[in-house]
């Protein structure tokens, strides 16, 4: 698996019914979207196995989510990008999820973004612990939200604002280059 940037040139990989959302927006998606990548450089993270598209995660600059600002568990803060929304094929692989959540964390650490909110509930049912995002309702699991770094800032019963401080996360290599590394073997000593 590999993510990339997304941005208005990939647009076209975004299935259909994300296209023409508008719900958090507020505005035409497409304006939307070039604004998003005029100020940040991408409006989210797409997450590819080979040419398959697995699934995307879209995020932006809070003041540019205006749905958010009316929402029960406060508006975000303004040092704040908002996670807005994700999609996947296959709804319950949680790895997937995971993997690109991690990875958009990354990407906007390197942009220097102090902070990530989202908005989230409770899991409904158990089914929704295999769930990153709950599409049905435009929101995030709080218990995989939690799971990765993000504390409840707002709210107690219904939707609640989570945040995850990017300042405070330490970039360490990945497991695949520590592997290579160690592949190498040690250098040798003499006797």
């Amino acid at each position: 698996m590999r993510a990339v940037d997304l941005d208005v040139a990939g647009r076209a990989l975004l299935a259909p019914v994300c296209r023409r959302c508008t719900w958090w927006q507020g505005r035409p998606r497409e304006s939307w979207e070039r604004d998003v990548e005029a100020e940040a450089g991408l409006f989210g993270r797409l997450l590819l196995e080979g040419d398959d598209v697995l699934g995307w995660m879209h995020v932006a600059p809070a003041q540019l989510v205006p749905r958010a600002r009316g929402l029960p568990g406060g508006p975000p803060s303004p040092d704040a990008w908002l996670l807005i929304c994700a999609y996947f094929y296959d709804g319950r692989f949680l790895q997937a999820f995971q993997y690109l959540l991690l990875d958009l964390v990354a990407a906007l650490k390197q942009r220097r973004i102090e902070a990530l909110e989202a908005y989230a509930v409770r899991e409904r049912c158990p089914d929704d612990r295999f769930r990153g995002y709950l599409p049905d309702i435009n929101l995030f699991n709080a218990q995989v939200l939690e799971g990765n770094g993000f504390r409840r800032v707002r709210g107690l019963a219904g939707p609640s604002r989570y945040r995850l401080e990017l300042a405070t996360l330490v970039e360490a290599p990945r497991r695949g280059r520590a592997d290579e590394a160690l592949a190498r073997g040690a250098a040798t000593q003499p006797v």
